[in-house]
């Protein structure tokens, strides 16, 4: 099962762009999560930031409705495409499958 969950902050405004006349837009999440620290440090703050696209009205929502900063939930499947620079590598973003936009 390819299925990802995810919650993050939007980190720059979303441009729409068209293929064939299919709008779609990337973007990223910052993802925190906390975990515990080492001995008496408390909890310890992580920051990840993942690439997404979006699709058709999907994409169109989401460039319409989220704004940077704003905190959003994705579900999304994990797709594989050559790095440009370096065939040899592959890279890793996530397809936006269905998402829903919180309040601040």
């Amino acid at each position: 099962m390819n299925k990802c969950h995810f919650l993050g902050k939007l980190t720059h405004p979303i441009e729409l762009e068209s293929d064939n006349g299919v709008p779609f837009c990337i973007f990223e999440l910052e993802i925190e999560e906390f975990r515990k620290g080492r001995s008496n440090e408390g909890k310890v703050r992580d920051l990840t930031y993942l690439n997404f696209e979006a699709w058709d009205s999907a994409a169109s929502a989401i460039e319409k409705y989220a704004q940077e900063g704003k905190l959003i939930a994705i579900e999304s499947v994990a797709r594989n495409v050559q790095n440009e620079d370096n065939p040899e590598y592959l890279d890793t973003y996530f397809r936006v499958t269905s998402f829903k936009i919180l309040r601040s």
